[in-house]
């Protein structure tokens, strides 16, 4: 038998329930099933107390329809304890494995290290009269930039035609950063300024007063040493020398430049070279002979 039932949930369209179809969603516990073979009812067997022809269809309706509910909460209640379980094994998964633990990533150094150096050399207490002289062609005049436990920077110039030349000289130990390429330590962190001044000599900002500087490497001092010859055209004419030495955590640095212009000058490139040179082995020395970290 064929009856229409509203489906108010969607849009009231009507829709053809066939009552076996609805008993057959009625589980066996609760007395209604029936073999699909067995004899429909007739006559007052459909009928509901009181004689209400239909009424024991639509009991049976209501409790299938009741039936069809209990089994979509069900089916609901399963699929979020599964999200649930799966969102903790990929959570548990994450903290124990998915991510790289102390242990397997990279080994970091926040501390110094043995043969390591805290503290520098004062940059004007270095160099002796009579090398300074040799350097800058006469007695100089001394300025002290700066002067800190780790950082220390001396100038000295020489002013009487014809001979203008003007010597820098810098000292600085490096301290753990991680913040650079490697494993953080001081001696990566100076290796690492060491490679940034070179290419910025080698090829100056746009704009630049210095041109780029034609470089050549220094063997036997410190780690590693390079010099950097320029000419420099900015209204006067300067030659300048450079020589940088890294030595484990620590940057060298010893310029020498004269002017070449303006009745000054010229000094011949292997004079400054010699000078820049000259000044940059003293310097390393005495940082050879400062107390290092576990000496």
């Amino acid at each position: 038998m064929l009856s229409r039932t509203p489906r108010g949930t969607r849009g009231g369209r009507w829709q053809e329930l066939d009552a076996s179809e609805a008993e057959a969603d009625v589980p066996p516990w609760a007395g209604l099933h029936r073999p699909a073979h067995a004899a429909r009812p007739s006559g007052d067997a459909g009928r509901g107390p009181g004689g209400d022809p239909g009424a024991g269809g639509r009991a049976r309706r209501g409790r299938a329809v009741a039936t069809r509910q209990r089994r979509i909460r069900r089916r609901w209640l399963t699929a979020a304890v599964a999200a649930a379980a799966a969102a903790a094994v990929t959570g548990a998964w994450f903290i124990a494995g998915g991510q790289p633990s102390a242990r397997s990533g990279p080994v970091t150094i926040t501390t110094l290290q043995p043969g390591e150096y805290r503290a520098v050399p004062d940059a004007c207490r270095v160099l002796s009269a009579a090398a300074l002289r040799q350097y800058v062609g006469g007695p100089p005049r001394r300025v002290q930039t700066f002067d800190y436990s780790d950082q220390s920077q001396c100038g000295y110039t020489y002013d009487a035609k014809p001979t203008f030349r003007v010597l820098d000289v810098t000292i600085q130990a490096y301290q753990p950063f991680l913040g650079v390429p490697g494993n953080g330590s001081a001696t990566a962190n100076a290796r690492y300024a060491f490679a940034q001044k070179r290419q910025a000599l080698a090829r100056p900002p746009r704009r630049a007063p210095q041109p780029p500087a034609r470089l050549a490497a220094v063997g036997g001092l410190g780690t590693a040493a390079f010099s950097a010859t320029q000419v420099i055209r900015a209204g006067a004419v300067t030659d300048r020398v450079t020589v940088m030495v890294l030595y484990r955590n620590v940057l060298i640095t010893a310029s020498l430049e004269a002017l070449a212009s303006d009745g000054f000058g010229p000094v011949p490139a292997g004079v400054l070279q010699a000078g820049a040179l000259g000044a940059a082995r003293r310097l390393l020395a005495a940082v050879r002979s400062a107390p290092a970290v576990g000496g």
